[in-house]
């Protein structure tokens, strides 16, 4: 998964699926997390 595949995911939750920012924010947090602090790869 890649920066574009990163930024798509939590876009489409807030379409195809009604969810509220703060689940969104959690999407995209989460895997941001992972790789920087991990894989010491900065997506965004």
């Amino acid at each position: 998964m890649g920066a574009p595949e990163g930024e798509a995911f939590p876009s489409h939750l807030a379409v195809e699926g009604p969810v509220a920012s703060a689940t969104q924010n959690q999407v995209l947090s989460a895997p941001l997390f992972l790789y920087r602090q991990v894989f010491g790869i900065d997506l965004l």
